[in-house]
């Protein structure tokens, strides 16, 4: 009985740590033995996100590193805080940006997947907000904007990488249209395709700003913007 009870405190403590690196969906279902239903590639129609802070390298090159560093700290630590509130799956996080997407490895509605994502970027918006309010009162003048791009389409979702470490993501054609979109945002907007603004229309406000050209894609795509509005 005491080897048991020594054993399962390993294990919450293994978990306890698993759930800082990775999604918080991820850690549980590998916490529940469903490991195969992760790694295994499937296809799935997911609502992905893309953004990144515009110009983040120019805006903080004059600062110490250490205080850019707390900088940055704070700012994943909110956006992982709203990403987790919303039950998205954060996928990477490259700097100052992030890969989100949501139907996958826990599932609803494609309409609920994409709701979700898009309050989860209105919420982003507004947070950085505040966060410029607080650093301008810090001693930092330079206010820093985030883009955001979300699509909704078909994914291939699971893990990636060798047997030794694997990273769980999904790619295909859909993802790279979802980072295309969040490139050709406006700083401190959120700008959305034609099948994500579908599924959200009677949800949020939202106006067309034409068509973008997509590497890949023989004709142009249309696009939303939505308004930056709990």
């Amino acid at each position: 009985e005491t080897a048991f009870r020594k054993g399962q405190q390993k294990v919450e403590k293994a978990y306890s740590l698993l759930s800082k690196y990775v999604a918080p969906q991820l850690a549980d279902t590998i916490y529940n033995g469903h490991i195969d239903s992760i790694w295994k590639h499937n296809r799935k129609k997911l609502t992905l996100f893309f953004s990144d802070i515009k110009d983040f390298t120019p805006a903080t090159d004059s600062m110490e590193p250490e205080d850019m560093g707390e900088l940055l700290n704070e700012y994943l630590k909110e956006m992982n805080i709203i990403v987790n509130k919303y039950q998205g799956t954060l996928a990477q996080v490259i700097g100052d940006a992030l890969y989100v997407f949501f139907g996958a490895p826990e599932s609803n509605t494609d309409k609920d997947h994409a709701v979700r994502c898009v309050k989860m970027a209105i919420e982003m918006q507004n947070k950085m907000k505040a966060l410029n309010d607080k650093w301008y009162d810090s001693g930092i003048d330079e206010v820093l904007k985030i883009r955001c791009g979300i699509n909704t389409g078909m994914a291939t979702v699971g893990g990636y990488g060798s047997s030794e470490r694997k990273e769980y993501t999904a790619m295909g054609m859909q993802t790279n249209i979802a980072a295309r979109i969040e490139e050709s945002c406006e700083p401190g907007g959120i700008r959305i395709s034609h099948t994500t603004w579908a599924l959200v229309k009677d949800e949020v406000s939202c106006s067309e700003k034409g068509n973008i050209n997509v590497k890949g894609l023989q004709r142009p795509l249309r696009v939303y913007s939505v308004v930056n509005e709990v």
